[in-house]
């Protein structure tokens, strides 16, 4: 039986996979065209390809996952950087993939063991650092990532950054919190189940505006515990 739900969730996910490779956006790239669709993996995103254990009990939502800026830039694409990239669908050089593999140990748990998806499924233009609006962002959430949280159904989500995770409560038909209200390990924003959590960007300037890794690394802290609390309740 548990074999079957699996393939049932498999399925479920390639239905979302074909899905977005039907969208279509006037400001953004799709990842069906970008490069010839060198990035267009057979997941949701590409950040998925090396974290995409469906029976995962911790998910992690980032914003979006690249930028046209970064996949042209020669700096970010020797030979090594783009094998690496195509391998697991993320470059590991990269300051949010290095922190969060350096926390989940908290959790018991290892990159490849979780589910990792984003909520934007475009390139953006420009910068790594340019906004995403959030009417981009909830469109995204609604019907992508909300899709992704029920099929896996872990135990719990990560939000990197607040504007993922309240695009995740918009989509819920929630109102947005604050960071310092999203990290707190409660159980304030559920679904199906899952409780949904919102930390401080992983990357350079998230974790700048929170005292870096010594001021962000307790609250990955605080969530591994509140994790643990979870999986001896269930």
């Amino acid at each position: 039986m548990a074999k079957q739900d699996k393939t049932d969730k498999q399925i479920s996910l390639s239905q979302l996979v074909a899905l977005r490779r039907n969208e279509e956006h006037e400001s953004y790239f799709v990842l069906h065209k970008f490069d010839d669709g060198a990035w267009d993996f057979d997941y949701v995103v590409p950040w998925t390809k090396s974290a995409c254990n469906v029976d995962a009990k911790l998910m992690i939502i980032g914003q979006d996952w690249s930028s046209e800026e970064f996949l042209r830039n020669q700096k970010n694409n020797t030979s090594d950087r783009v094998a690496l990239r195509k391998q697991l669908g993320q470059d590991p050089h990269l300051p949010t993939n290095k922190n969060i593999k350096r926390w989940l140990p908290f959790f018991n748990t290892t990159w490849e063991q979780t589910y990792a998806t984003d909520v934007s499924i475009f390139i953006k233009p420009k910068k790594m650092t340019a906004r995403v609006p959030m009417t981009v962002l909830k469109h995204c959430a609604d019907k992508y990532t909300l899709p992704q949280l029920r099929i896996v159904k872990p135990f719990m989500a990560i939000c990197l950054g607040i504007k993922t995770f309240n695009s995740v409560r918009r989509a819920l038909g929630k109102s947005p919190m604050l960071l310092r209200e999203a990290l707190q390990p409660n159980g304030h924003t559920k679904e199906h189940g899952v409780e949904i959590y919102g930390v401080p960007h992983a990357g350079g300037l998230g974790l700048a505006a929170y005292g870096g890794r010594v001021g962000v690394e307790p609250i990955w802290l605080r969530l591994a515990d509140r994790y643990r609390q979870i999986l001896e309740d269930s």
